[in-house]
């Protein structure tokens, strides 16, 4: 199943899986990873959470009445719960974040060879700026694992 990645955020219990995709950094992912352990920070993968992915491929096996019984949660919209989903401290992502851009900002890593470096900037740039406020406040976060069946129709 192929997946596109999401940023979703949890502050309290206050979910949310932001609708912008970021089909450049998960294209990008392997590469982003090798260049984070030069920099000497940890990997963005480390970050993703596939969580939805594992419940739609389970569900996929199941028989359409079956299908039917599965319920949604209040709290996310989603199949899974909140509890379901693994989740970050938003400032251990800050580190990989601030680290991958500064060192994209002056420099075309050979990690990232053939990569629109611009748009994936601005994909990371998003995630940092939606992540920094919420840094101080304790919050969690992942990159949400959706299917590209389900990317275009996001959660908010």
């Amino acid at each position: 199943m192929s997946a596109c990645l999401h940023l979703a955020t949890l502050n309290q219990r206050s979910f949310s899986r932001h609708a912008e995709p970021l089909p450049t950094l998960t294209r990008c992912l392997d590469g982003l990873d090798r260049l984070a352990k030069a920099l000497g920070v940890g990997n963005l993968s480390q970050f993703v959470d596939i969580t939805e992915l594992e419940l739609q491929e389970a569900e996929a096996l199941l028989d359409e009445a079956e299908r039917e019984e599965a319920s949604v949660d209040p709290e996310t919209g989603l199949v899974c719960a909140i509890e379901d989903m693994q989740w970050f401290p938003v400032a251990a992502g800050m580190i990989t974040l601030e680290a991958l851009l500064d060192h994209l900002a002056h420099n075309q890593p050979g990690e990232l060879k053939g990569t629109d470096l611009r748009q994936l900037s601005a994909e990371l740039i998003y995630c940092e700026q939606q992540l920094r406020p919420l840094e101080d406040e304790g919050a969690q976060f992942h990159l949400h694992a959706v299917s590209n069946a389900q990317a275009t129709g996001s959660q908010e």
